[in-house]
């Protein structure tokens, strides 16, 4: 009787997805991953937000020549963590001005806030993921609408056409563009120059005197132990163990590499690393001495959203 050889319901395949994410890159520059819209471009959802943390299982790297690909996401960190948080804040509270009773029914069906990684990333732009058919031919999807966030400042620049000064927001690096027009703005640098620094120099050794009587009750040396045990504790270690003026973030340059892939023609010219995790499914792709074109393939682990393995931020 048809159908009595099924396997169990218990094992049923409810909410297919694909979770092998494949990526066509160019040689010779840096290409970005985004894994939230890769997921929604080949998925055909719209419920992946990028503000949450995504874990990888492994990444692969096709080549057709010998050459090195390094894989680098955001640091996690408390400093990436807050910043985007108190970005992600300040782009709502911003958007409500519009919202009931002055203005009713505007908030799109797919509001998320959308961050890029670096100002590299708003200039190179965004990975579409591929799909491969034989011979090696991979096309390429594309979002209908996935533009990342806008803020727009009622800080008056004074520009001659009198026009709201508006820009995008990427997470490590500079600011881009000049106060009176701003193109794109850190979010870390932003964060680090909102908050106030840790004291220095505890505790206040200001009167301090080495040769005071009673601190030299003790000092019957003539090497002069007692001074020199009280000099250390006064100049050493009075300070911060990292450097108060500068947030892991602040430069372009401060990203985490988590794989380095090599690949060679006496190993069939694939490249494999282990799993990481991408902090709002951020990804830069940075091959060297790669001139041609090659291929990145993610693979996401299996969870509870929409498929795939997530975390809150």
């Amino acid at each position: 009787m048809r159908g009595n050889n099924l396997p169990a319901k218990k094992y049923k395949h409810s909410s297919p997805t694909v979770r092998r994410l494949s990526f066509e890159c160019d040689g010779g520059s840096s290409r970005y991953i985004d894994i939230a819209k890769a997921l929604s471009i080949v998925n055909r959802r719209g419920s992946y937000r990028q503000g949450v943390y995504y874990y990888v299982n492994s990444v692969e790297v096709y080549n057709n020549e010998s050459g090195v690909v390094d894989i680098h996401t955001l640091p996690d960190t408390w400093t990436i963590k807050n910043a985007h948080n108190r970005a992600r804040k300040l782009w709502s509270k911003m958007n409500r001005l519009v919202s009931p009773p002055l203005i009713s029914g505007i908030k799109p069906q797919y509001h998320d806030f959308k961050v890029y990684m670096s100002e590299r990333h708003e200039q190179n732009g965004t990975l579409n993921p591929s799909m491969q058919g034989i011979n090696n031919t991979a096309v390429t999807l594309s979002a209908e609408d996935w533009v990342y966030s806008k803020f727009v400042s009622a800080d008056d620049d004074g520009d001659v056409l009198q026009s709201a000064d508006d820009f995008t927001i990427h997470m490590i690096g500079n600011h881009v563009g000049t106060p009176d027009n701003w193109a794109s703005i850190s979010a870390v640098k932003s964060y680090a120059e909102s908050r106030g620094t840790v004291a220095v120099e505890s505790p206040n050794d200001d009167n301090f005197q080495s040769n005071d009587p009673l601190v030299n009750v003790f000092d019957f040396s003539s090497e002069e132990q007692i001074n020199e045990i009280a000099d250390n504790l006064r100049l050493d270690n009075d300070e911060p163990p990292y450097d108060i003026n500068e947030y892991v973030g602040e430069s372009g340059n401060h990203m985490q590499q988590v794989a380095r892939i090599n690949t060679e023609q006496d190993i069939g010219r694939v490249g494999r690393a282990s799993g990481f995790v991408a902090p709002f499914g951020l990804i830069c792709v940075d091959p060297f001495g790669v001139s041609t074109g090659f291929r990145v393939v993610i693979n996401l682990a299996v969870g509870t959203y929409g498929g795939v393995y997530a975390e809150r931020v």
